[in-house]
């Protein structure tokens, strides 16, 4: 009877068991036709599958209760209740305010159901939540065909933007335009000023000629708009960088070891008679790596009347770096503003001007003599100070290699940019469908540069030795103008035909 009883058990837990899950199957079509390749994932798993040709659709081991989403670009996202296997009929409607996006597009703009070409789109929304302190942060992995490749991972280092590979000659540098105004530098920007960053990677920035021929990133700052009240908005964040990881390398013991057992190998006599009270030994790049903090206030006033618009913001950036802090330091300030206005009926006047001034100090990076290349390359057996509280040397390590805190003590690096750009366009149409528009573009800039080198020994024959001190100051201008001009012609046919050219 035991047995018996217990078999009962086995068989209803068994039973129970298997009715836990389910496999759900259906057809996913808007008003008209199936929907091939539409997302459909359990809520809050990564569970899921995909419609076929036919929008249709198994998924197996789905829980009683549990919520389907149904997702897919340009419709409606919908969410559906399962409580046995029967199968579902799913309609999804079109999403009328995403496809009525409006998208920047060459010297104009389009809605997004009207752009056929490859068009990548980053929102200020997605800039907020990942709060770049560089735009080029915010492109990378938002953006399909773009690659960002970070020059350095000092503060205010810049990056190289390729769209969809590199140039076999010449430059790969894509065309980057800020409210139409041509930069080269994206750190004169502040992230938190960006509406939207359109980039344009085919024949959509034709347009713009031979400059577009590596692609085009359009970015566009925030804006008034006609009849809004004064808006202001206050954005401050601040946090702590340190590094993610440390490359492995030898302690001070295992270091002795191994350049012993090499000079006694070649017949020498051994460098660490006595290598047991060595321990750990110095960890160069604990040393050398820190906590930094990073600082990002900024803040935004815009509006609008019947006829115009207007925006107003500033911000302040302050970035350490996790190597040599204050001696790496970036710091940014900007200033911003556009005003809009119609006038006399068909006449349209838009201008708008950028003033940023950074401040960046620097040390030695990338590759030999780099502070982190010295950090890797110093003996653990070697401490940070002698005795006497001067730095320790490094005799025979080569005479590239000196001690990273020495060198970051002695280095003092400093460039310092003010940069003003504006920009003004008039637009005028006439006879219903014609617009003619005219813009020009100024950018001015004063880059000074400052270089301390003190007298400095770092070791017997090593390279970067100084017996005297010796002080570089640069100054250099920059200045360019930008003038074009253009004629567009709109017309919409039977309410269904557009023709813009």
């Amino acid at each position: 009877m035991k047995q018996q009883l217990l078999t009962l058990i086995s068989f209803l837990v068994l039973s129970f068991s298997g009715a836990q899950n389910l496999t759900i199957t259906g057809n996913v079509a808007d008003s008209d036709f199936p929907i091939p390749g539409v997302n459909i994932i359990i809520k809050n798993t990564q569970t899921g599958t995909v419609t076929d040709f036919d929008g249709n659709f198994s998924l197996p081991n789905v829980p009683p209760g549990a919520t389907l989403v149904f997702s897919y670009v340009g419709y409606i996202t919908q969410e559906i209740v399962v409580d046995d296997d029967t199968p579902l009929s799913v309609l999804l409607e079109p999403d009328v305010a995403q496809l009525d996006e409006v998208i920047v597009i060459g010297y104009g703009t389009q809605t997004k159901k009207e752009v056929t070409g490859a068009v990548g789109v980053v929102s200020s929304e997605t800039i907020e939540e990942l709060k770049p302190t560089r735009i080029e942060q915010a492109l990378q992995g938002q953006v399909a065909g773009v690659q960002i490749s970070s020059n350095s991972g000092s503060p205010g280092s810049g990056a190289t933007i390729s769209i969809r590979g590199v140039s076999t000659n010449g430059d790969s540098r894509p065309l980057i335009l800020v409210d139409g105004n041509v930069i080269e530098d994206l750190s004169t920007v502040n992230p938190n000023d960006i509406e939207s960053v359109n980039v344009l990677k085919d024949a959509t920035a034709g347009i713009y000629g031979v400059r577009a021929a590596n692609g085009v990133i359009l970015i566009t700052t925030k804006s008034g708009r006609k009849e809004m009240p004064l808006t202001i908005e206050f954005n401050a964040y601040t946090g702590i960088q340190e590094t993610t990881r440390e490359i492995p390398a030898l302690n001070a013991t295992e270091y002795a070891l191994l350049v012993n057992e090499a000079f006694a190998a070649n017949g020498e006599d051994l460098v660490f008679p006595d290598v047991s009270g060595f321990g750990q030994g110095t960890n160069w790049q604990k040393e050398v790596f820190q906590t930094a903090p990073v600082y990002n206030h900024s803040i935004t006033l815009k509006g609008g009347k019947e006829k115009s618009t207007y925006a107003f913001g500033q911000s302040w950036l302050i970035q350490d770096g996790i190597v040599g802090g204050n001696k790496s330091n970036f710091t940014r300030f900007t200033k911003r503003g556009n005003y809009t206005v119609d006038f006399l009926e068909n006449f349209k006047l838009n201008v708008g001007m950028i003033f940023t001034n950074t401040n960046r100090k620097t040390l030695n990076e990338g590759g030999l003599g780099s502070v982190l290349f010295n950090a890797l390359n110093m003996a653990p057996t070697l401490p940070v100070r002698l005795g006497n509280g001067t730095y320790s040397i490094a005799e025979g390590l080569g005479n590239e290699v000196i001690n990273p805190l020495a060198q970051i003590e002695n280095t003092y690096n400093r460039t310092k940019v003010n940069k003003l750009s504006g920009n003004a366009s008039l637009s005028y149409n006439f006879l219903d469908h014609f617009t003619a528009q005219a813009n020009i573009q100024a950018n001015y800039a004063q880059v000074d540069g400052k270089v301390f080198n003190p007298v400095a020994f770092y070791g017997s024959g090593k390279v970067f030795n100084r017996d005297r001190s010796e002080v570089v100051i640069t100054r250099n201008y920059f200045r360019d103008y930008t003038f074009d001009a253009f004629l567009t012609y709109e017309n919409l046919l039977n309410d269904i035909h557009k023709i813009k050219v």
